[in-house]
């Protein structure tokens, strides 16, 4: 008869560094007494550097899983603590191992099936959960008693630095400081999605190997750590560490982000086709991004492996894809067709609700100081002007003059307005490989050429 045992090994960074507890180790005491239980196969699943109070561990899972599938009869661990160090969590998995026959063993304690067993059993996991906790007390004291030292008590990442392990504290990586003093180079001009798409595009990498995000470069933005000061466990301290820029270059890189934060709603770029863009290869969303290079990608670009889709570049897309919306919109309006006045009227609708949004925003601004006297005026006269405009505009009254006033409100729409155009339209745009094509949803046979790649 086949017996296949499950071999669990597990060892936090603490009790690794304290005790010497090795995984090579506790492998094969485990299989020593596997092979005296009669195994004809064993496997082993095993924890680095994860804490025993940590339930959800992936080797813990993996073994869980193999149990669930009948791989695995029975499972020999070290110890009761390795198994957990929280009696709950222990007295859970026992259960949940043998409600499903298979059988728990360990090397260092032998369990028994009395109630003298159980109640020795369920001691063992307090008192490895009492441990626990004193190893955490210890670690933290001795944090603590390194940060009074002024030295560092993790090994962080950070961008621009290396843990030196031996010294226990930081130095410089030349390399990635580089890149650190060029995002604060970049950040008077550029917003942080810009410099996170040229960083990108330039072949470079955050730490951990990945690409930069919007929210990654606002983080080295907004570090102090760069100045020359680290803060430790949560602001109860802090080390000294080599600075990588100058207080000036901190200070307008700040100042940068706030007047960014400061600007009217409305201030970043509109991507006309967002919401009903599609990749014909995959399926998946495509978005729009770049910054000064406005591009449209599919989102199965970041998946792995990748969509092979092409980058299309924004403005020429949308230009193509709304000269055929125009001419469809032609065309209607010639045979005067009541839709086109009818998504006048609606879009009229949505660029007042939109106006007077935009009237309260500055408003606000100018009272919470946001906003200089100046600027308020300006900005109000500009709106103002353009809600004045909107109440001369012609309004639905059926045939051929008013179709065409239709018409030409459509065809003057910003790129918000030719946004809601193409959702009221009921429109999609496809992008393929060579060409972006423009579809009425759920006619997947009424396919336009629009731009080619």
């Amino acid at each position: 008869m086949s017996l296949c045992v499950a071999l669990y090994a597990r060892v936090s960074t603490e009790e690794q560094a304290q005790h010497g507890t090795s995984l090579e180790g506790q492998i094969q005491r485990c299989q020593a007494l596997a092979e005296q239980l009669g195994a004809t196969e064993m496997r082993s699943f095993v924890d680095a550097g994860i804490s025993g109070a940590d339930i959800t561990r992936p080797g813990l899972q993996s073994l869980l899983a193999a149990a669930k599938a009948n791989e695995i009869q029975a499972v020999v661990c070290l110890d009761p603590d390795r198994l957990a160090r929280n009696l709950s969590h222990q007295l859970i998995l026992t259960d949940q191992l043998e409600s499903i026959g298979v059988e728990l063993h360990f090397v260092q304690f032998e369990r028994r099936p009395t109630p003298d067993g159980r109640l020795l059993y369920a001691i063992r996991g307090a008192i490895a959960e009492f441990e626990a906790h004193k190893i955490r007390e210890r670690t933290r004291q001795g944090k603590q008693q390194r940060l009074r030292e002024g030295k560092a008590v993790t090994g962080t990442q950070i961008l621009g630095y290396a843990y030196d392990r031996k010294r226990k504290g930081f130095v410089v990586d030349v390399a990635e400081a580089a890149i650190v003093r060029a995002v604060f180079a970049m950040a008077p001009q550029m917003s942080t999605q810009a410099i996170a798409d040229a960083l990108n595009s330039a072949g470079l990498h955050a730490k951990g190997g990945g690409e930069f995000s919007q929210s990654a470069v606002y983080g080295i933005l907004r570090n102090p750590t760069y100045l020359g000061r680290m803060s430790m466990l949560k602001g109860q301290g802090s080390i000294s560490m080599p600075p990588l820029v100058a207080r000036e270059a901190f200070d307008l890189a700040a100042r940068a982000l706030a007047a960014r934060r400061r600007r009217p709603a409305g201030h970043g770029r509109v991507y006309v086709l967002s919401g009903v863009a599609r990749c014909a290869i995959c399926g998946r969303a495509v978005t729009g991004s770049g910054g000064s290079r406005p591009y449209y990608a599919c989102a199965g670009k970041r998946a792995k492996p990748p969509c092979s889709s092409p980058y299309y570049p924004a403005a020429e897309t949308e230009a193509a894809i709304w000269a055929l919306v125009v001419s469809e919109l032609e065309s209607a309006a010639r045979h005067e067709t009541p839709e086109v006045e009818a998504w006048a009227e609606r879009a009229r609708a949505r660029d007042r609700r939109r106006l007077e949004s935009r009237r309260r925003r500055l408003v606000q601004a100018g009272g919470a100081g946001r906003l200089s006297a100046e600027d308020l005026t300006l900005a109000l006269s500009q709106v103002d002007g353009r809600l004045k405009a909107l109440d001369l505009e012609p309004q639905r009254g059926g045939g051929k003059q008013d179709a065409e006033a239709a018409l030409a409100y459509l065809k003057r729409a910003d790129a918000r307005g030719r946004r809601d155009i193409l959702r009221y339209l009921g429109l999609s745009v496809w992008f393929g490989p060579d060409a972006a094509e423009i579809r009425a949803c759920g006619a997947g046979d009424a396919n336009t050429r629009a731009s080619d790649h």
